[in-house]
């Protein structure tokens, strides 16, 4: 008898696969912090900005909706591609701490991220009755 047939109303295979990504990264984040307790050093590890994988935890939400939704859809539709970029702003603003990379220099990619939402939603179609 499955969750749901026993009428608590949860759906355990639903549950756990939601949040088997954000899971994941949690996990990747504390066998990094273990690797750099243990002395294993990482060559894209930089110690001094350890904080900024907390930030990178931030892409696991939005990743997990995309999974879901796409496993929904069977495809990549506009709520996959928004949650996936979501999840990409993330992860660009971690990774140029995490890499101790210039602002300066890579300020650029969000512009490219910026024209990435406006193909994802596309032009706004107005309502017969004037609302959006």
């Amino acid at each position: 008898m499955t969750d749901n047939e026993s009428g608590n109303g949860t759906n355990t295979a639903a549950w756990r696969s939601h949040r088997i990504i954000p899971a994941l990264l949690v996990v990747a984040v504390g066998l990094i912090f273990l690797c750099g307790n243990l002395g294993v050093q990482l060559p894209f590890l930089d110690w001094a900005n350890w904080w900024a994988w907390f930030i990178l935890l931030g892409a696991a939400w939005p990743l997990s909706e995309a999974w879901e939704r796409y496993r929904a859809v069977g495809t990549v539709d506009g709520a996959v591609a928004q949650s996936l970029l979501s999840a990409l702003a993330v992860a660009m603003v971690a990774m140029i701490f995490i890499l101790d990379l210039s602002w300066a220099k890579w300020w650029p990619l969000f512009v490219i991220y910026g024209g990435l939402c406006m193909l994802v939603h596309g032009p706004r179609r107005r309502r017969r009755d004037g609302a959006r």
